[in-house]
């Protein structure tokens, strides 16, 4: 079963480190589409990933932080160039389109994340990377982040369960204009 852990070695140049955590991430996302998280278990996630168990122990406190993780890191991997339009630029439509566009290009993990009740924790995760961009300005109260985290995750939660049903153009307009 050591099959993931090859693959995710032939994509990217990665180092050690990085490729088990991924192919711990790819394993575990693999298993959440036929399992509840909760019946999973690390010796699970390891067998399938072809990694040594400690890799798992070594990397994360839990399944769910194993998850979110790497969509965070695949996030910020996408949105840490300068090259991507802020909030700040006043150009809404250019900052939120190639989000919803990763949005839609992982669907199948924001999916398992919903389906697994992981979708806020995610926000959680990158709420203090988007929501200043977001609002114009670098210090938000701790209290407005987790709001507008809350209707982030609540958007997107309705646009998987609507199954992706409007396009990313109509999910800017809509998160531009919410009323």
């Amino acid at each position: 079963m050591k099959q993931i852990a090859e693959d995710c070695i032939m994509k990217k140049k990665m180092s050690v480190n990085e490729t088990v955590r991924e192919a711990l991430a790819i394993a575990l996302l693999k298993l959440m589409k036929t399992e509840e998280i909760s019946k999973i278990s690390v010796s699970d996630i390891v067998r399938v990933a072809g990694v040594g168990r400690s890799s798992f122990y070594r990397n994360f406190a839990s399944k769910e932080e194993l998850v979110c993780s790497y969509i965070v890191d695949l996030y910020r991997e996408r949105f840490d160039s300068k090259e991507i339009p802020t909030q700040k630029d006043g150009k809404t439509e250019a900052f939120l389109t190639p989000r919803f566009n990763f949005i839609k290009e992982h669907r199948d993990i924001f999916k398992a994340l919903h389906e697994h009740n992981l979708l806020y924790y995610f926000f959680i995760k990158i709420e203090s990377d988007i929501i200043p961009i977001l609002c114009g300005q670098e210090f938000v109260s701790p209290y407005h982040r987790a709001m507008l985290s809350g209707s982030c995750a609540g958007i997107i939660r309705m646009w998987i369960e609507r199954d992706f049903a409007e396009s990313v153009e109509e999910m800017v307009r809509l998160f531009s204009n919410p009323i």
